[in-house]
């Protein structure tokens, strides 16, 4: 059973809202709001996290969420998957009720290295985020994105300041707004993945919409 985390109290990040309660996520929905970030301890133990990195768990397909229980049992079928099929299920509903949406972009996926180690904006409405274990998705408040951080093939190194990027932490559920965000598009979430130190693992999983 996972032991039941506290979380500090932080000073308000602009764009951000965070709250112990699930029903915080639904803040996404407002036009100051970026990231929306539900608190929580990992419902995954280190011993799960540790199986699914040895087995290099690495899931892509968009899921029916008329069909969410049978195609989470064809796509994580060991019993010892049982608390991630849980959650991801839990976290798939919740995805789909919140906008409204028949399906979503499913990935699951047990990484050694940075995924996307470059700052960088989805093309996409919106993605949610949860790291079972590992360090967690890092990203940039709007005003701490300085001009020229995504421009192609530039370094970032230097652009911007250390101090101003925000790190989720293991448990948390995120959702982050893409640049396709509603009818204003061009205000997606500046993020990456965070650096690994050699021999740590993380299990990550993002649902897309």
């Amino acid at each position: 059973m996972t032991s039941q985390l506290t979380f500090p109290e932080c000073p308000p990040t602009p764009g951000l809202a965070r709250d112990e309660e699930a029903v915080v996520l639904a803040d996404i929905m407002r036009a100051s709001v970026q990231v929306a970030v539900w608190d929580r301890p990992s419902p995954l133990d280190e011993a799960q996290v540790a199986r699914a990195c040895a087995h290099r768990l690495a899931i892509k397909s968009w899921v029916d969420t008329a069909l969410l229980t049978p195609t989470l049992r064809r796509l994580l079928p060991a019993e010892e998957d049982a608390s991630l099929r849980e959650d991801v299920s839990l976290l798939a509903d919740m995805t789909a009720c919140l906008f409204g949406v028949t399906g979503v972009g499913l990935r699951v996926t047990a990484l050694d290295k940075p995924m996307c180690p470059r700052f960088h904006v989805d093309r996409i409405p919106v993605r949610l985020l949860c790291t079972y274990g590992g360090p967690g998705s890092e990203w940039l408040p709007a005003a701490s994105v300085p001009e020229g951080l995504l421009t192609p093939g530039a370094s970032q190194e230097g652009r911007y300041q250390a101090q101003a990027v925000e790190r989720l932490t293991s448990g948390q559920v995120a959702l982050f707004k893409g640049d396709a965000w509603g009818e204003t598009p061009g205000g997606g979430v500046v993020h990456r993945s965070p650096p690994v130190a050699a021999g740590e693992k993380r299990l990550l999983i993002t649902l897309d919409i």
